[in-house]
């Protein structure tokens, strides 16, 4: 797939056209231009607002018997299904990531809608306790209009876990996917169209951070859930704290790996490679700081170098692609620039992965994985997303821990080394997630929570989370 599909605002039950804006999208296999940024201007968000209030207000979707909604919720699993592998070459032609793994996100899209009609049915709406004079109702109710905001690292799986939550928690949804990587929300806005849910429960909005600084801000928006970056959390955080307004944010981590001596080398060496190359390392959880005690530091390089020169670095709709370019120019700047610095501070940098194809390096957004070694801890302490790992060397597990603990963030970690050593070191890091001798994309079950710590973001993420995220809680009984 070479091309964009149209971009299309969908409100109050309609298609319409999007602001056409001077923004280039280009395919970052090889720079050559796709298309332009969509956006929408403020009557279109005022259209959207309003409507989403209306449809809320009106209860026709938050008032459904249970049932009737998770077959709304099936339906789009359905149609979704029909669309994966659209939306998974759309994804690997918009953000890079290598076609192999956006169709393991695209299969996420249909799984999200049949997990959120499970617990829909299976967690009611209300529950009772013991009054003093009759049993007290505690219900839990949508919280209104839900403004829901992607990033373009995986913006296929991610918005259909936040918009398959909001609804079946009985919310009205504004989306707003990422300006980057809009292709799939295209798609998966048709397939929630295509279902006929009552006008208004769902609108796509087109844009840019202003856009979605229109949603936010708005007080009819009851709640605001939020993956992205650092500053744009940032400044929702802010907006939203001001309302008093719920808000779900999963930001980024600059995640350590941590291997003890006790560790299987090869083990650690292959894990780190797939933190260094998975989703191009524009995930939230890649590596950021690679923490080695230090008796076993020179050997585990070795293989760890040995092994990134295996990957094969192409173009990211080739099948054979292990890892692909980064998402645009400015990206790939910002990153070079960051191991400039780093080189800067005195540090050696290693790149040992070449293109696969000559022709494609001089043009797309490649760049080998790279091992910073030689600086101190305290000069690697703030996130790149992207694949750039900085190597510390420790002497006991307590400095292990402290080098662990250094950053402000906390979304995940990992630990390897004898199995109950590594759960004691793991105990005692501040992360969300820890995983124990294995590095993957996924969770380490499809029902866990997904918690964030510090800078990394605000409030947990997961099936039952983000789902109880879109609902509040309302007390009623006789008191006299």
């Amino acid at each position: 797939m070479s091309t964009l599909p149209v971009f299309q605002n969908y409100i109050a039950g309609h298609w319409c056209a999007t602001e056409t804006t001077t923004v280039a999208l280009t395919n970052p296999n090889n720079a050559k231009l796709t298309g332009y940024q969509a956006s929408s201007s403020k009557i279109q968000a005022e259209q959207a607002l309003e409507a989403a209030s209306k449809a809320f207000d009106a209860n026709d979707w938050s008032c459904l018997d249970p049932e009737r909604r998770a077959a709304y919720l099936l339906r789009i699993a359905q149609l979704l299904e029909q669309k994966k592998e659209q939306i998974a070459q759309l994804d690997s032609l918009q953000n890079g990531v290598v076609i192999q793994l956006t169709r393991q996100v695209a299969s996420i899209c249909a799984a999200a809608f049949r997990a959120s009609a499970d617990i829909l049915r299976s967690h009611g709406s209300v529950r009772y306790m013991p009054g003093n004079y009759s049993d007290i109702a505690i219900q839990r109710l949508p919280l209104g209009v839900a403004a829901i905001i992607t990033p373009w690292n995986a913006p296929s799986g991610i918005a259909c876990h936040k918009i398959a939550s909001a609804l079946a928690a009985g919310c009205c949804v504004i989306f707003k996917p990422s300006e980057w990587a809009a292709g799939s929300a295209q798609l998966i806005a048709e397939a929630i169209a295509e279902a006929d849910l009552p006008p208004g429960v769902f609108q796509l909005l087109h844009g840019n951070a202003a856009v979605g600084a229109l949603l936010v801000d708005d007080n009819r928006v009851a709640c605001v859930s939020f993956t992205g970056g650092a500053q744009g959390g940032a400044a929702i955080g802010r907006s939203c704290g001001e309302q008093i307004k719920p808000v779900q944010l999963e930001l980024g981590g600059n995640n350590p790996l941590v291997v003890l001596k006790s560790a299987q080398l090869d083990q650690a060496a292959a894990a780190i490679v797939t933190g260094m190359t998975t989703m191009n390392a524009q995930w939230c959880r890649a590596l950021g700081r690679i923490l080695v005690h230090q008796e076993i530091s020179s050997a585990l390089l070795e293989k760890v170098l040995s092994r990134l020169t295996q990957v094969v670095l192409g173009n990211s709709l080739d099948e054979q692609s292990q890892m692909g370019p980064l998402v645009h120019k400015a990206h790939w700047q910002h990153i070079t620039q960051a191991i400039e610095s780093y080189r800067q501070l005195g540090a050696q940098v290693l790149q040992p992965v070449k293109v696969a194809d000559p022709s494609l390096a001089d043009t797309g957004y490649f760049l080998s994985p790279t091992l910073v070694l030689g600086l101190a801890p305290e000069q690697t302490l703030e996130e790149i997303f992207g694949p750039v790992a900085c190597w510390h060397t420790f002497d006991s597990e307590s400095e292990a821990i402290a080098l662990a603990n250094q950053t402000p963030y906390g979304l995940a970690a990992y630990v390897f080394g004898e199995e109950k050593q590594a759960w004691q070191v793991a105990n005692k890091i501040r992360s969300g997630m820890v995983k124990i001798n294995a590095v993957s994309l996924f969770n380490l079950n499809p029902m866990a929570p997904r918690p964030a710590w510090g800078k990394s973001g605000l409030g947990d993420e997961g099936a039952l989370e983000t789902f109880s995220f879109f609902q509040g809680t309302r007390v009623i009984g006789v008191a006299g």
